[in-house]
């Protein structure tokens, strides 16, 4: 048996259980790697799951959302994004959710080189 993966990139077709190469079994990033987090107006940077209601003026998800270049692994964005549509509410707080991409160096610690902001929300904890 087969599953098809084709949303997922490269990976087209993988065999299922125990013999998948699973979609979370992405290739290495070479230069760069995003990661979606939520920063607060004190710049300050938080997991998505760090909050439990989100109401976001933008889309999170889809073709329309901003940054669609700098979601870094495909299967971290969806699981976050499916996050905060599965918990949407009324939030207190604003904050901006962003994609932060870190350059990599071999022998060397990553260095964060930009944050690119997908969508203005409010949230609570």
């Amino acid at each position: 048996m087969a599953r098809y993966d084709m949303r997922r990139g490269d990976q087209i077709a993988s065999l299922l259980y125990p013999l998948d190469t699973f979609s979370m079994y992405a290739a290495r990033p070479a230069r760069e790697i995003s990661h979606l987090l939520v920063r607060d107006r004190q710049g300050v940077a938080h997991r998505v799951m760090a909050f439990r209601s989100f109401d976001c003026a933008e889309p999170v998800g889809g073709s329309a959302v901003r940054c669609a270049d700098k979601r870094g692994f495909q299967y971290h964005y969806d699981d976050l994004t499916d996050y905060i549509q599965r918990h949407t509410g009324p939030g207190e707080v604003e904050i901006e959710l962003i994609s932060r991409t870190w350059a990599l160096r071999p022998g060397a610690a990553p260095v964060h080189t930009s944050d690119c902001v997908i969508a203005r929300c409010t949230v609570s904890r």
